[in-house]
């Protein structure tokens, strides 16, 4: 399977302080259809990064969508123009980013275009192979 990616160079707004934007990278890789992720940056250092169900990016355009680690919704009054992501960390409390609804989808529709619904498809045996590369000694 190839290793094709789409990555995204997003700003986010931090809920609670709107005027300190943050730098963060949307990417999807065909290696693992099913899956986006969302890794903030410091600098060129990734920082944080989460990992979700691109089903959860998608439907979360319209309505709220999404449990568990992280959530994605339209903006209560903005709808038009961003989205309210939530993110839920192991240990600590929920943080909230602001983002623009436009970029997301076109991000979207970009990683459909690549793979469409349906289409997703995983390498069980390689992914087997990482899993016992990972725990021979």
């Amino acid at each position: 399977m190839a290793t094709f990616q789409i990555v995204y160079d997003v700003q986010l707004w931090p809920a609670d302080s709107p005027s300190t934007p943050l730098m963060a990278v949307l990417a999807y890789s065909v290696a693992d259809p099913h899956a986006v992720r969302l890794a903030f940056m410091k600098g060129r250092r990734e920082t944080v990064a989460y990992t979700f169900g691109r089903e959860v990016l998608a439907a979360g355009l319209w309505a709220p969508a999404g449990q568990g680690d992280v959530t994605v919704a339209p903006h209560e009054e903005l709808a038009e123009y961003y989205l309210l992501i939530t993110l839920r960390p192991e240990h600590g409390y929920p943080f909230e980013v602001y983002a623009r609804r436009e970029l997301v989808a076109d991000f979207v529709t970009q990683i459909y275009r690549q793979v469409p619904r349906g289409d997703e498809r995983v390498d069980v045996d390689k992914c087997i192979a990482a899993i016992f590369a990972e725990v021979t000694p």
